[in-house]
């Protein structure tokens, strides 16, 4: 099976539109992620029933793993139909086209006949874009548009015309959500539930919106819970599995909808009292922002005769620790203070750019002996 583009979408690259032959044939231009979108458009056209795709490996080591196109044309259709992208739309892509976020706004573009506009994959791919083209659909990971919208005033009037903008590859922090809300008032920006074996993303929260965020199911998807609170998804025509089961509790409010609180593997159960990790690094993070902090972090548990387990926080860079510690006396609850507070030079990262925090937490242990 092959993908069958649904018209002659033009790409652009560089300020030079090209047609999609053009494009498969360029010479002159040699960047990672050009030729990768190249390689990824050419095993879409080509006859092969699946594509071969790395897991991430943030929560675990990378796999390799089949992709029917079956799933890929399914998953980029409900993205488009769930967000109004249509025929003659623009796309921008500026994410690693090595990952399935990058390869699906790729497939969405040949499969919704857009206009796919590709930038470098950079911290602020908006910098030396033209901005006097509108976009319909743009695709960052968290970190993009936190850089982009603190750049300059200019990126949110460019970013705010556009249909819709998603947000994958990372949560998406108390800090950056407060600014979406705040500078976003005409687009939607969402931030997406899914992974490699999801084919991208198959629940979207809508960040900007007054009402609860919760993440809402695409068309066709469901979920459910197992006696733990893990997530199932069932999305057949887009995972290829009745119930694909995940390492995510969440509170249920539907079968179509969920509250995401953490994942399974980082609970520490400290005395009986059970922490998620990723709840109290929120808080945290309001916590240094209040006070100007700007070290990246997070928590870990580590094993306590005593307890069971610890709460634990790892910081990046140098930083006052005594400091820290007397914030979290004054501002966090008793049973989730941190026993120990340290730092590393540079956290570990995955070959996707995800927080590797096995191998931080390994280095840090290193630091410690």
């Amino acid at each position: 099976m092959s993908i069958n583009p649904l018209q002659n979408i033009t790409i652009q690259l560089h300020e030079q539109k090209y047609n999609l032959d053009q494009f498969l044939n360029i010479k002159t231009f040699q960047e990672d992620h050009i030729l990768s979108s190249i390689n990824f458009i050419n095993d879409l056209l080509s006859d092969k029933p699946t594509i071969v795709q790395k897991t991430s490996g943030s929560t675990g080591a990378p796999k390799a793993i089949n992709i029917y196109k079956s799933q890929i044309e399914a998953s980029a259709k409900s993205t488009l139909k769930t967000l109004s992208i249509h025929i003659g739309d623009n796309a921008l892509l500026c994410i690693n086209p090595d990952f399935i976020g990058g390869k699906m706004m790729i497939a969405r573009a040949l499969i919704g006949g857009l206009n796919l506009f590709i930038a470098p994959v950079k911290g602020n791919p908006l910098k030396d874009f033209n901005k006097d083209i509108k976009i319909d659909f743009f695709s960052f990971v968290p970190y993009q548009l936190d850089k982009i919208i603190d750049e300059t005033a200019e990126n949110i009037k460019f970013l705010d015309q556009s249909k819709a903008i998603i947000l994958g590859g990372a949560p998406v922090s108390e800090s950056l959500s407060e600014k979406i809300k705040n500078k976003f008032k005409n687009t939607n920006v969402y931030s997406t539930y899914g992974m490699t074996e999801t084919v991208s993303h198959v629940a979207l929260k809508k960040i900007n919106s007054f009402e609860k965020e919760v993440f809402q199911a695409l068309e066709g998807v469901s979920f459910s819970t197992d006696e733990k609170s893990r997530l199932i998804i069932h999305a057949k025509n887009i995972s290829g599995i009745d119930a694909l089961k995940t390492n995510d509790v969440v509170k249920l409010h539907s079968t179509t909808s969920f509250e995401w609180l953490g994942r399974h593997d980082f609970v520490i159960n400290s005395g009986g009292i059970k922490i998620h990790p990723e709840q109290l690094e929120q808080k945290i993070l309001k916590i240094f922002s209040d006070y100007n902090i700007s070290n990246n972090f997070f928590i870990y548990g580590k094993e306590d005769e005593m307890l069971g387990e610890t709460v634990n926080l790892l910081l990046e860079g140098e930083i006052d620790i005594t400091r820290i510690r007397l914030l979290l006396i004054d501002n966090i609850e008793k049973y989730h203070q941190p026993k120990s507070i340290q730092s590393i030079p540079k956290f570990i990262e995955t070959p996707s750019g995800k927080l590797n925090r096995n191998e931080s937490i390994k280095l840090a242990l290193d630091y410690n002996l």
